[in-house]
């Protein structure tokens, strides 16, 4: 194990006294299992996330017309930021001329 020192709100630390004093849970052991319980909870929270996206992608892979469609979609916004960047560029070029 590794030593950490960490400060608490002073609410907060009487909340985990008034908590832990029922089980004789010493606050090492509190704030360990608390800190578990968060770590398992994001992680839970990011596969949940990792699965909704494999999902909602999925469907779009499966479906052609979604795919064609989106495919489409991309290349107009790929053609929309070069034409964007090429006025940009001209601009800048005639900027610097004068």
């Amino acid at each position: 194990m590794l030593r950490t020192q960490i400060y608490l709100p002073k609410d907060l630390r009487e909340k985990i006294d008034r908590q832990r004093a029922s089980s004789g849970e010493s606050l090492a052991d509190y704030l360990r299992k608390a800190a578990e319980d968060r770590v398992e909870k994001d992680e839970k929270k990011k596969e949940n996330l990792k699965k909704l996206a494999e999902e909602v992608f999925g469907k779009t892979r499966k479906n052609p017309i979604s795919e064609k469609r989106a495919n489409e979609w991309i290349k107009q916004i790929r053609k929309d930021r070069e034409l964007e960047d090429k006025h940009l560029d001209e601009k800048w070029a005639k900027a610097l001329k004068k």
